[in-house]
Protein backbone atom coordinates (compact mmCIF):
# COMPACT_ATOMS: atom_id res chain seq x y z
CA UNK A 1 0.00 0.00 0.00
CA UNK A 2 1.22 3.54 -0.74
CA UNK A 3 2.02 6.09 1.94
CA UNK A 4 -0.82 8.41 2.92
CA UNK A 5 0.36 12.03 2.85
CA UNK A 6 -2.15 13.29 5.38
CA UNK A 7 -4.48 11.66 7.92
CA UNK A 8 -6.43 12.90 10.93
CA UNK A 9 -5.62 12.20 14.58
CA UNK A 10 -8.94 10.35 14.84
CA UNK A 11 -8.03 8.02 11.99
CA UNK A 12 -4.59 7.25 13.41
CA UNK A 13 -6.01 6.53 16.86
CA UNK A 14 -8.71 4.30 15.35
CA UNK A 15 -6.25 2.40 13.15
CA UNK A 16 -3.92 1.86 16.12
CA UNK A 17 -6.75 0.59 18.35
CA UNK A 18 -7.82 -1.80 15.59
CA UNK A 19 -4.46 -3.48 15.28
CA UNK A 20 -2.19 -1.45 12.99
CA UNK A 21 1.27 -1.19 14.55
CA UNK A 22 2.12 2.31 13.32
CA UNK A 23 1.54 4.71 16.22
CA UNK A 24 0.62 3.84 19.80
CA UNK A 25 -3.04 4.81 20.40
CA UNK A 26 -2.18 6.92 23.45
CA UNK A 27 0.48 8.85 21.51
CA UNK A 28 -2.07 9.84 18.87
CA UNK A 29 -4.66 10.75 21.51
CA UNK A 30 -2.25 12.90 23.53
CA UNK A 31 -1.06 14.73 20.40
CA UNK A 32 -4.66 15.32 19.35
CA UNK A 33 -5.81 16.67 22.72
CA UNK A 34 -2.85 19.06 23.03
CA UNK A 35 -2.57 20.11 19.37
CA UNK A 36 0.96 18.73 19.01
CA UNK A 37 2.22 18.45 15.38
CA UNK A 38 2.85 14.81 14.51
CA UNK A 39 4.60 13.19 11.56
CA UNK A 40 5.11 9.49 10.83
CA UNK A 41 8.23 8.76 8.80
CA UNK A 42 10.44 5.89 7.72
CA UNK A 43 13.91 6.53 9.17
CA UNK A 44 15.50 4.46 6.40
CA UNK A 45 14.29 6.68 3.53
CA UNK A 46 13.99 10.38 2.66
CA UNK A 47 10.26 10.07 2.04
CA UNK A 48 8.27 12.97 3.51
CA UNK A 49 6.06 10.53 5.40
CA UNK A 50 2.57 11.20 6.72
CA UNK A 51 1.36 14.37 8.42
CA UNK A 52 -1.18 13.90 11.22
CA UNK A 53 -3.71 16.76 11.31
CA UNK A 54 -6.90 17.73 13.11
CA UNK A 55 -10.18 16.85 11.42
CA UNK A 56 -11.02 20.51 10.66
CA UNK A 57 -7.89 20.74 8.50
CA UNK A 58 -8.86 17.75 6.41
CA UNK A 59 -12.40 18.17 5.08
CA UNK A 60 -14.04 15.60 2.88
CA UNK A 61 -14.75 11.88 2.98
CA UNK A 62 -12.44 9.02 2.15
CA UNK A 63 -11.36 5.55 3.25
CA UNK A 64 -7.99 5.61 5.00
CA UNK A 65 -7.11 1.96 5.30
CA UNK A 66 -7.95 -1.62 6.20
CA UNK A 67 -6.69 -3.24 9.40
CA UNK A 68 -7.18 -6.57 11.12
CA UNK A 69 -7.11 -7.73 14.73
CA UNK A 70 -6.10 -11.36 14.72
CA UNK A 71 -7.00 -14.53 16.59
CA UNK A 72 -10.32 -13.84 18.28
CA UNK A 73 -12.99 -15.98 19.92
CA UNK A 74 -16.60 -14.79 19.68
CA UNK A 75 -19.22 -15.51 22.36
CA UNK A 76 -22.95 -14.98 21.79
CA UNK A 77 -25.11 -15.26 24.93
CA UNK A 78 -28.72 -16.38 24.50
CA UNK A 79 -30.86 -14.17 26.77
CA UNK A 80 -34.28 -15.57 25.85
CA UNK A 81 -34.63 -17.04 29.36
CA UNK A 82 -33.83 -13.68 30.95
CA UNK A 83 -36.76 -11.52 32.03
CA UNK A 84 -37.03 -7.99 30.69
CA UNK A 85 -36.59 -6.62 34.21
CA UNK A 86 -33.37 -8.59 34.80
CA UNK A 87 -31.67 -8.02 31.46
CA UNK A 88 -29.95 -4.69 32.17
CA UNK A 89 -28.61 -5.96 35.50
CA UNK A 90 -27.39 -9.21 33.96
CA UNK A 91 -25.59 -7.52 31.07
CA UNK A 92 -23.99 -5.04 33.46
CA UNK A 93 -22.67 -7.89 35.60
CA UNK A 94 -21.18 -9.64 32.56
CA UNK A 95 -19.31 -6.57 31.34
CA UNK A 96 -18.25 -5.53 34.85
CA UNK A 97 -16.76 -9.02 35.32
CA UNK A 98 -14.85 -8.79 32.05
CA UNK A 99 -13.50 -5.37 33.03
CA UNK A 100 -12.45 -6.63 36.45
CA UNK A 101 -10.28 -9.31 34.84
CA UNK A 102 -8.83 -6.92 32.25
CA UNK A 103 -10.37 -8.66 29.24
CA UNK A 104 -10.24 -6.74 25.94
CA UNK A 105 -13.62 -6.82 24.19
CA UNK A 106 -14.32 -6.37 20.48
CA UNK A 107 -17.46 -6.44 18.31
CA UNK A 108 -19.91 -5.79 21.16
CA UNK A 109 -23.45 -6.72 20.18
CA UNK A 110 -26.56 -5.88 22.20
CA UNK A 111 -29.41 -7.57 20.34
CA UNK A 112 -33.07 -7.92 21.35
CA UNK A 113 -32.59 -11.48 22.62
CA UNK A 114 -28.82 -11.86 22.97
CA UNK A 115 -25.57 -10.12 23.78
CA UNK A 116 -22.13 -10.95 22.47
CA UNK A 117 -18.51 -9.95 22.15
CA UNK A 118 -15.17 -11.17 20.85
CA UNK A 119 -12.08 -11.64 23.01
CA UNK A 120 -8.44 -12.30 22.11
CA UNK A 121 -7.72 -16.01 21.90
CA UNK A 122 -4.89 -15.53 24.39
CA UNK A 123 -7.40 -14.27 26.98
CA UNK A 124 -10.11 -16.82 26.27
CA UNK A 125 -8.97 -19.35 28.93
CA UNK A 126 -9.53 -16.67 31.57
CA UNK A 127 -12.95 -15.82 30.11
CA UNK A 128 -13.99 -19.47 30.08
CA UNK A 129 -12.76 -20.01 33.63
CA UNK A 130 -14.69 -16.97 34.86
CA UNK A 131 -17.96 -17.28 32.93
CA UNK A 132 -18.54 -21.02 32.54
CA UNK A 133 -20.51 -21.94 35.65
CA UNK A 134 -20.89 -18.33 36.79
CA UNK A 135 -23.96 -17.80 38.98
CA UNK A 136 -25.61 -14.39 39.04
CA UNK A 137 -28.45 -13.96 41.55
CA UNK A 138 -30.75 -10.97 41.14
CA UNK A 139 -32.55 -10.24 44.39
CA UNK A 140 -34.79 -7.47 43.13
CA UNK A 141 -38.35 -8.32 42.12
CA UNK A 142 -38.71 -12.08 41.52
CA UNK A 143 -35.32 -13.07 43.00
CA UNK A 144 -34.07 -14.79 39.85
CA UNK A 145 -30.93 -16.93 39.63
CA UNK A 146 -29.00 -17.28 36.36
CA UNK A 147 -26.37 -19.91 35.53
CA UNK A 148 -23.95 -19.29 32.64
CA UNK A 149 -22.85 -22.06 30.30
CA UNK A 150 -20.27 -21.74 27.50
CA UNK A 151 -20.81 -24.13 24.61
CA UNK A 152 -23.64 -26.51 23.75
CA UNK A 153 -22.54 -29.18 26.20
CA UNK A 154 -22.55 -28.36 29.90
CA UNK A 155 -19.17 -28.70 31.60
CA UNK A 156 -18.61 -30.44 34.92
CA UNK A 157 -18.53 -27.04 36.63
CA UNK A 158 -21.92 -26.08 35.19
CA UNK A 159 -23.52 -29.40 36.13
CA UNK A 160 -22.11 -29.15 39.66
CA UNK A 161 -23.47 -25.64 40.08
CA UNK A 162 -26.86 -26.70 38.71
CA UNK A 163 -27.02 -29.56 41.19
CA UNK A 164 -26.15 -27.31 44.13
CA UNK A 165 -28.69 -24.70 43.05
CA UNK A 166 -31.62 -27.12 42.71
CA UNK A 167 -32.86 -26.22 46.20
CA UNK A 168 -33.53 -22.67 44.98
CA UNK A 169 -36.10 -23.86 42.46
CA UNK A 170 -36.13 -22.06 39.11
CA UNK A 171 -32.52 -21.58 37.97
CA UNK A 172 -32.36 -20.18 34.45
CA UNK A 173 -29.45 -21.08 32.20
CA UNK A 174 -27.75 -18.54 29.96
CA UNK A 175 -25.91 -20.53 27.25
CA UNK A 176 -23.23 -18.97 25.07
CA UNK A 177 -22.54 -20.07 21.51
CA UNK A 178 -18.80 -20.19 20.88
CA UNK A 179 -17.16 -19.28 17.55
CA UNK A 180 -13.42 -19.91 17.49
CA UNK A 181 -10.82 -19.20 14.81
CA UNK A 182 -12.00 -15.76 13.70
CA UNK A 183 -10.58 -12.27 13.29
CA UNK A 184 -11.86 -8.71 12.94
CA UNK A 185 -11.21 -6.85 9.70
CA UNK A 186 -11.91 -3.11 9.80
CA UNK A 187 -12.38 -0.37 7.24
CA UNK A 188 -11.23 3.01 8.61
CA UNK A 189 -12.17 6.36 7.14
CA UNK A 190 -12.60 10.08 7.69
CA UNK A 191 -16.28 11.13 7.73
CA UNK A 192 -17.03 8.12 5.55
CA UNK A 193 -18.56 5.49 7.81
CA UNK A 194 -22.06 7.00 7.79
CA UNK A 195 -22.25 7.03 4.00
CA UNK A 196 -25.49 5.33 2.84
CA UNK A 197 -24.89 1.91 1.33
CA UNK A 198 -21.39 1.45 2.75
CA UNK A 199 -22.27 -1.67 4.74
CA UNK A 200 -23.90 -3.13 1.65
CA UNK A 201 -20.79 -2.48 -0.47
CA UNK A 202 -18.59 -4.19 2.11
CA UNK A 203 -20.88 -7.20 2.51
CA UNK A 204 -21.35 -7.62 -1.24
CA UNK A 205 -17.60 -7.45 -1.84
CA UNK A 206 -16.90 -10.14 0.76
CA UNK A 207 -19.83 -12.27 -0.39
CA UNK A 208 -18.58 -12.15 -3.99
CA UNK A 209 -15.25 -13.49 -2.68
CA UNK A 210 -17.09 -16.26 -0.79
CA UNK A 211 -15.95 -14.90 2.59
CA UNK A 212 -18.39 -15.55 5.44
CA UNK A 213 -19.23 -12.55 7.65
CA UNK A 214 -19.98 -13.75 11.18
CA UNK A 215 -20.72 -10.40 12.83
CA UNK A 216 -20.55 -6.67 12.10
CA UNK A 217 -20.05 -3.47 14.10
CA UNK A 218 -19.31 0.18 13.43
CA UNK A 219 -18.13 3.39 15.05
CA UNK A 220 -17.67 7.00 13.97
CA UNK A 221 -14.42 6.19 12.15
CA UNK A 222 -14.57 2.48 11.34
CA UNK A 223 -16.69 -0.38 10.09
CA UNK A 224 -15.69 -3.89 11.21
CA UNK A 225 -16.58 -7.42 10.18
CA UNK A 226 -15.81 -10.68 11.92
CA UNK A 227 -14.56 -13.31 9.47
CA UNK A 228 -12.92 -16.76 9.67
CA UNK A 229 -9.24 -16.40 10.51
CA UNK A 230 -8.31 -18.42 7.42
CA UNK A 231 -9.87 -15.69 5.24
CA UNK A 232 -8.11 -12.73 6.88
CA UNK A 233 -5.63 -11.97 4.10
CA UNK A 234 -8.26 -12.36 1.38
CA UNK A 235 -10.74 -10.12 3.20
CA UNK A 236 -8.12 -7.40 3.65
CA UNK A 237 -7.17 -7.58 -0.04
CA UNK A 238 -10.79 -7.56 -1.22
CA UNK A 239 -11.60 -4.40 0.76
CA UNK A 240 -8.26 -2.82 -0.13
CA UNK A 241 -9.03 -3.27 -3.83
CA UNK A 242 -12.73 -2.39 -3.55
CA UNK A 243 -12.06 1.02 -2.00
CA UNK A 244 -9.09 1.99 -4.17
CA UNK A 245 -6.43 1.96 -1.48
CA UNK A 246 -3.67 1.24 -4.00
CA UNK A 247 -3.91 4.87 -5.13
CA UNK A 248 -1.54 7.46 -3.63
CA UNK A 249 -3.46 10.21 -1.81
Amino acid sequence: APTLRKVTYDEVAEIAHLGAKVVHPRAAEIAMHHGIPLWVKNTFTDDEGTEIVSRDKFPGRRVTGVTHTGKLVYLQFDLTAVTHEDRVTLESRIYETMARYGINLFMLDLGPSSTGFAVPRSQYPVVENVLDGLVIPIVDGNRSVYLFQIGQTASREVETQASLLEVLGDVRRVPAQLTEGCTMVSLVGHEYMQQPGLFLRVLESLNDAHITVLQTSDSDFSLSVLVPESDTDRAVKVLHDRFGLAEVR
